[in-house]
């Protein structure tokens, strides 16, 4: 039996400037470039684990 998966594509820059939003509406603001680095360090972390799986048509 084999599992059905769902793949799920997210526009980065969409993503940034959605961080960017949330964080100036808290009143802070974070470099771009410091946002980058905590997601691919995020990313990283969630390949390791399995969470996420790198996708290739």
């Amino acid at each position: 039996m084999s599992q059905r998966e769902e793949v799920q594509v997210i526009d980065f820059e969409e993503m940034l400037r959605s961080i960017e939003s949330r964080l100036a509406s808290a009143g802070m603001y974070v470099k771009r470039e410091a946002i980058i680095a905590i997601l691919q360090a995020e990313e990283a972390f969630l390949l390791e684990k399995g969470v996420l799986q790198e996708y290739s048509e």
